[in-house]
C-alpha cells in the first residue's frame, strides 16, 4: 500500500519563505498564506504547488471593492464565507451573503464590494490561471517600495499589462 505524503504549510509571514509541499499536495492550516495588501490572502498558487490554479481569501472591509474589472484569462468563483456585501454582474448588483456563490465566466465585467456593512465581508475565490496572483504580488511590491503614494491609474495598467492579470474598466 502507497503511502501518501502531504505536507503542512504553517506559513504566516507576508510571503512564503519555507514552503514545504509535495507532489502528492499539501494542507493549508487555517490563518496561515501568503499576506498581501488589500485584505489578499493568498492559499494556493504555483508557489505552493499548484499547476496553474489559484485560491485567495480576500476580506473587505466597509467600504471596500474590487472595482469593475474582468480577466480574459478565465473563469472566476466566489464563495462568500462571512459579511454581507454586493456583486456586480452583467451591469446587474445583487446583495450577497454566508453561502452565496458567484460565478463569473471569463471577460465577463465584474465587482465585488463591501458597500456599508461595519461586519467584513469575506470572500474566497478561485481561477484556474495564476496571472491573477502575479498582479496582487506586483501591486503589493509597489506599494512595499513606496508606500505614501498611490498607484495612479497608469501604472495600474502597466502592472495589468506585465502580469496579464485582469483588465480595469474603470
Amino acid at each position: 500500500m502507497a503511502k501518501a505524503v502531504v505536507a503542512i504549510i504553517t506559513v504566516t509571514l507576508t510571503t512564503f519563505s519555507t514552503v514545504a509541499c509535495s507532489d502528492d499536495g499539501f494542507i493549508l492550516k487555517s490563518g496561515a498564506g501568503e499576506i498581501l495588501g488589500n485584505g489578499i490572502v493568498v492559499k494556493a498558487s504555483p508557489r505552493t504547488g499548484t499547476e496553474s490554479s489559484i485560491l485567495v481569501e480576500q476580506t473587505f472591509e466597509k467600504g471596500g471593492t474590487t472595482g469593475l474589472h474582468l480577466h480574459q484569462q478565465g473563469d472566476e468563483l466566489f464563495y462568500i464565507v462571512s459579511g454581507r456585501g454586493a456583486a456586480t454582474l452583467s451591469g446587474s448588483e445583487v446583495a450577497i451573503g454566508p453561502g452565496d456563490v458567484i460565478f463569473v465566466p471569463a471577460s465577463a465585467v465584474h465587482r465585488i464590494r463591501n458597500i456599508d456593512n461595519d461586519d467584513p465581508l469575506r470572500v474566497v475565490f478561485f481561477m484556474d490561471s495564476p496571472e491573477l496572483v502575479d498582479l496582487f504580488r506586483a501591486i503589493h511590491e509597489r506599494y512595499q517600495q513606496d508606500p505614501n503614494r498611490p498607484i495612479t491609474p497608469e501604472e495600474f495598467a502597466e502592472l495589468e499589462r506585465q502580469t496579464g492579470g485582469g483588465l480595469s474598466v474603470n
